[in-house]
């Protein structure tokens, strides 16, 4: 028996009349009387009845609903039925309000009364509303009624068998960090395999919403275009390799991009140069050259060498360039560690050990995660944000990040001004010379020549200043554009040490003589913003790799 049927009778509203139900008893003592139903009738302010027709119902009692009386003042004691449409009229739902004591259930009629009088015909969930009367589900919203979405129609579209966006080759873990164990730049392709395929069209089919009214599908459009470029062709539905290679997507047309792999760099195979990419086994010798157009991987470390990408530069163990070892990546640089280099990326550069005394341009982020995280030493110019979990040493190494600037502009702009003080040096030593040669003229045994040389180095005079004027101008100029971005951040989860020199644009902040830990360092309103950081609970904000 179910909860609500353990009560002996009850008596509730229900479609303008008090029904009463009696149910049967359990044991002797359990039997109802008609004056108990008589008083829950007056306290419910019903109309009364004959006696004999309530003893009747009770000699039944078989749990059947019986009318007593018509009772319209009941209405109000009565469950409550709430209906939203959406907006598209593709849904409806309803919140039934509990009724009050006397009230009785929710019936089948209420609801097709709701439905008619919004005048929602089409895509009625009568199981549901069953559901919903049957177990008295109150105070939660219920889709009761739900259109049908058109199948919109749709020519053949292109499935790409590979991965088409290799922006983010890592897998992204909570609070910012990366995994990066397994890089996915280079995807290798047999010659025969297929590289991509034409999906069937999609014909258009109509829906309706819950209105009863249709809702058109598009017509089919035109199929998307299948483009076959270097080393691969069209045939049979889909594009295949012509050769091996490494497969990717140039401007909507799939091609094969030619892998050259080495075991080393060395003398027997001389400096390396080419239009595609490259992997190396094993290392680079000291004093050669590796430049490919597209991405190279190298999986030993290397040291005084030269290594050019126009797309990414995989360190699979790291480099240590002894001052002269130099890396150019036309968009991120990824390394185990990094000691002693001169580091380029377009993109970011991402590390996951440590980088020392190196010197980095760096076009996005800069990210060091796992093991020390630490940088040590160099000079990095960053144009977006750095994340690691130490900056310095103990020993307060100099150690300089200047973030939230594009590497170029400010290059350009120290540039500038060290000319202008080479300048500046070369105006203060004419003004010497000029003053000496004043008073030799004045003198009466001075020679014509004198007058001579005067005149040519005031006129050299003239173009310096002039040319002080125009860098002094230009310097200006560039130092309005040299606002650190508000997307640029450091954050140092551990220590940054006493020697550090961290500035966003041309602004520095000053590290105590204690050190900072825990920091999160923000451009905010023309000053440096610190602030505490918990790995937990990231500022909202801060992103990594949007």
């Amino acid at each position: 028996m179910s909860a609500k049927h353990k009560e002996r009778f009850s008596i509730y509203y229900r479609n303008g009349y008090a029904v009463l139900r009696v149910f049967p008893p359990s044991r002797p003592e359990d039997r109802v009387f008609a004056e108990e139903v008589v008083n829950r009738m007056k306290l419910l302010q019903i109309p009364m009845v004959r006696m004999k027709f309530i003893e009747d119902i009770i000699e039944r009692a078989d749990g059947s609903h019986e009318k007593l009386v018509e009772w319209p003042t009941g209405a109000h004691l009565s469950p409550q039925l709430n209906l939203r449409v959406s907006e598209d009229f593709m849904q409806a739902e309803v919140k039934i309000d509990p009724p009050r004591i006397g009230g009785g259930t929710v019936t089948r009629e209420q609801f097709e009364h709701l439905l008619e009088d919004n005048t929602i015909s089409a895509g009625i969930d009568w199981n549901t509303i069953t559901n919903c009367i049957d177990h008295e589900s109150y105070d939660r919203w219920i889709t009761v009624a739900s259109g049908v979405l058109p199948v919109h129609g749709r020519g053949g579209r292109v499935k790409y068998l590979f991965n088409t966006d290799r922006g983010k080759p890592f897998k992204e873990l909570p609070y910012g960090r990366i995994d990066l164990k397994e890089l996915n730049f280079i995807q290798f392709r047999e010659k025969g395999e297929q590289l991509a395929e034409r999906e069937d069209p999609v014909l258009p089919k109509d829906g309706f919403d819950i209105k009863g009214k249709p809702v058109v599908a598009r017509p089919m459009d035109q199929e998307e275009a299948m483009l076959a470029g270097e080393l691969t062709e069209l045939r049979d539905r889909g594009i295949f390799a012509l050769e091996d290679g490494n497969v990717r997507l140039d401007k909507g047309m799939v091609m094969i991009e030619p892998i050259v792999t080495v075991q080393n760099v060395d003398y027997e195979t001389g400096n390396l140069e080419f239009e595609g990419s490259i992997i190396i086994k094993g290392t680079i010798a000291d004093g050669f050259s590796v430049k490919a157009s597209g991405d190279v991987q190298i999986a030993k470390s290397v040291g005084r060498v030269l290594v050019e990408a126009g797309r990414n530069v995989i360190l699979e163990a790291g480099i240590n360039g002894d001052k002269e070892g130099k890396v150019i990546a036309g968009c991120d640089i990824y390394a185990r560690f990094v000691e002693s280099a001169f580091l380029v990326a377009k993109g970011s550069l991402i590390v996951t050990a440590a980088i020392l005394h190196t010197t980095m341009k760096v076009s996005g982020n800069l990210l060091l995660e796992g093991g020390r995280s630490e940088i040590l030493g160099g000079l990095g110019i960053i144009r977006g944000w750095v994340k690691c979990r130490v900056i310095g040493s103990l020993y307060e190494t100099k150690t300089n990040l200047i973030v939230g600037v594009e590497p170029s502009e400010l290059e350009e702009f120290l540039d500038l001004l060290k000319e202008l003080e080479e300048l500046r040096d070369q105006q203060d030593d004419l003004d010497k010379r000029i003053r000496y040669i004043n008073k030799k003229v004045l003198q009466p045994a001075a020679a014509p020549e004198l007058t001579l040389q005067k005149t040519i180095m005031e006129r050299e005079e003239n173009v310096i200043t002039l040319r002080i004027e125009e860098y002094s101008r230009k310097i200006q100029k560039i130092r309005k554009t040299l606002l650190p971005s508000l997307d640029s951040f450091v954050l140092v989860e551990d220590m940054i040490y006493p020697g550090a020199k961290i500035s966003f644009g041309l602004l520095e902040f000053a590290v105590d003589r204690r050190g900072v830990r825990k920091t999160l360092l923000q451009y905010r309103e023309g000053r440096i913003k610190e602030s505490g950081y918990n790995p937990a609970e990231p500022p909202e904000d801060i992103h990594f790799f949007r």
